[in-house]
């Protein structure tokens, strides 16, 4: 079973995407800001991280960041879940090594699982 941390803010997001990737066969972490999961993320191995770009405490890009620059994790398969209205810091969790950037307004959880599959076949995950 694949693990996927999932880094969220808004429980109506979480509401709507965790049962389904748990549906979908996923084992789905919970972290409600970044700073929670940069603490998930030094003791876990997920395959895949689901982040939201505006939190409290840590932003999503300071979360890849993290990830990029720590050796254990550098590899990890990144998918921003951010809204449309903030491309610019899209384009900035992109250049720091974000795999796949969804935005919410046009995501269903279909898509997101489709996405994740999609991209961990691809490593070979």
């Amino acid at each position: 079973m694949k693990t996927i941390l999932h880094v969220e803010d808004d429980p109506l997001v979480l509401h709507i995407y965790q049962p389904a990737l748990a549906g979908a066969g996923f084992q789905v972490l919970v972290a409600e800001d970044g700073l929670n999961a940069s603490r998930l993320l030094h003791r876990t191995r997920p395959d895949a991280v689901v982040l939201d770009l505006l939190m409290p405490k840590l932003g999503g890009t300071d979360v890849i960041k993290y990830i990029r620059t720590t050796p254990a994790l550098k590899s990890l398969l990144v998918i921003v879940l951010s809204q449309a209205s903030i491309a610019d810091q899209g384009v900035t969790a992109a250049s720091l090594g974000a795999d796949c950037l969804l935005y919410k307004s046009q995501c269903t959880p279909a898509i997101l699982i489709d996405t994740i599959n999609d991209l961990l076949l691809a490593r070979g995950s």
